[in-house]
C-alpha cells in the first residue's frame, strides 16, 4: 500500500526543532501541545525512526532527523508555493525588512526562503540592527520591522502587533566556562534588551559580573562565546546549534530571565508586498 507523508506532521517536526519548544510550536500552528506531540510521534512511527532528542535543555536532531529536516522544509515550501500560486493574486514590488541579527541568522532564513519561492516577483531588502534602532520614531527606512520589546510595555505605536512571547535563556559554548571571581558576559552595546535583562538579573541575584566583550554584530558575539569569553542572553528560538543553554556556571545557579515580546511593525498597509510578507511571517512565527 502506498503511504503519504502528512504535511501537518512534517510542519510540527520542523516547528518544534526551529522554535526549540513544543509549546511554541503548538502556538505557532494553532494546535494544542498534546496534538503537536502526537503528530510527531505518528511521523516517527510512519518513518520507523526517532527524529528528535532532548539534552542540555535543547531539542536536538537525531541523524535521521538531520537528514529529514531539509527535505521537510523543501516539501513544505513547495506546498506553500503551490497554495500561493493558485489561491492568491500575483504580488510584486519591494519590501524593506528590518530585523534583529539573531533572528535574521537563525529563525527567518527558512521563512524568507519560502516567501521568496512563493512570491518570486517580490524583491526583499533585509537590514539587521538592534531593536531600539529599528523602532526609532523617526525611522522611515523600512516597510516592515521585526523587533523585541519589553512585555510589560504597552503598545503605543500604530501598526505594531505582538507575534509571540519568547523565553530568554543563558547561552554559552559547549565547554566548561572558567569561573573565578565574577561572571564574564558577551553582550551587544547599550540599549540591547538582552544586555539589560542579563545585567538586571545578575545584579538582583548579587552575582559579580564583568563585561568581557561587546559587539553589535551577532556573528561576532557568537564567535566570542565559542572562544570561551563568556555567556550571553538570547531568545530561546535563536540559540545557534553550536552553542547551548546554560543553567549553572561553576558554583553559580544562573537566575531566571523571564520573557520578551517579539513584535512586528508595518509602515504602510497599502504596500501589497509588505502586507503579504507580514501575513506570511505572522502565520509562521
Amino acid at each position: 500500500m502506498m503511504q503519504h507523508l502528512p504535511l501537518e506532521a512534517l510542519r510540527a517536526f520542523v516547528s518544534i526543532y526551529e522554535l526549540q519548544s513544543y509549546t511554541a510550536a503548538a502556538q505557532q500552528l494553532n494546535r494544542s501541545q498534546p496534538a503537536i506531540s502526537l503528530q510527531l510521534r505518528r511521523l516517527e512511527e510512519l518513518l520507523e525512526t526517532s527524529l528528535l532528542t532532548r539534552s542540555g535543555g535543547r531539542i536536538h536532531l537525531t541523524p535521521n532527523g538531520t537528514e529529514l529536516l531539509e527535505q521537510a522544509r523543501t516539501l513544505l515550501g513547495l506546498n506553500d508555493q503551490i497554495i500561493a500560486r493558485f489561491t492568491e493574486p500575483a504580488v510584486s514590488g519591494q519590501v524593506r525588512l528590518g530585523i534583529p541579527s539573531e533572528f535574521a541568522s537563525k529563525l527567518l532564513p527558512q521563512v524568507l526562503g519560502q516567501f521568496a519561492h512563493a512570491y518570486p516577483n517580490v524583491s526583499l531588502s533585509v537590514t539587521s540592527a538592534l531593536s531600539k534602532d529599528l523602532l526609532k520614531d523617526e525611522q522611515v527606512h523600512f516597510d516592515l520591522v521585526i523587533a523585541l520589546k519589553e512585555p510589560d510595555k504597552r503598545i503605543t505605536r500604530p501598526g505594531l502587533v505582538i507575534l509571540k512571547q519568547e523565553p530568554l535563556v543563558w547561552v554559552g559554548a559547549n565547554v566548561e566556562l572558567n569561573y573565578q571571581h565574577d561572571l564574564s558576559l558577551v553582550v551587544a552595546p547599550e540599549g540591547c534588551i538582552y544586555r539589560r535583562r542579563a545585567l538586571g538579573a545578575l545584579r538582583q541575584a548579587n552575582i559579580p559580573t564583568r563585561i568581557s566583550y561587546t559587539n553589535a554584530d551577532f556573528s561576532g558575539l557568537t564567535a566570542a562565546i565559542e572562544s570561551g569569553l563568556g555567556l550571553t542572553v538570547l531568545a530561546q528560538s535563536t540559540v545557534p546549534d553550536n552553542l547551548s543553554r546554560q543553567q549553572r556556571i561553576g558554583p553559580i545557579t544562573l537566575p531566571e530571565l523571564g520573557e520578551v515580546s517579539v513584535a512586528m511593525w508595518q509602515a504602510d498597509t497599502t504596500n501589497q508586498a509588505a502586507r503579504q510578507l507580514a501575513q506570511f511571517i505572522q502565520e509562521r512565527i
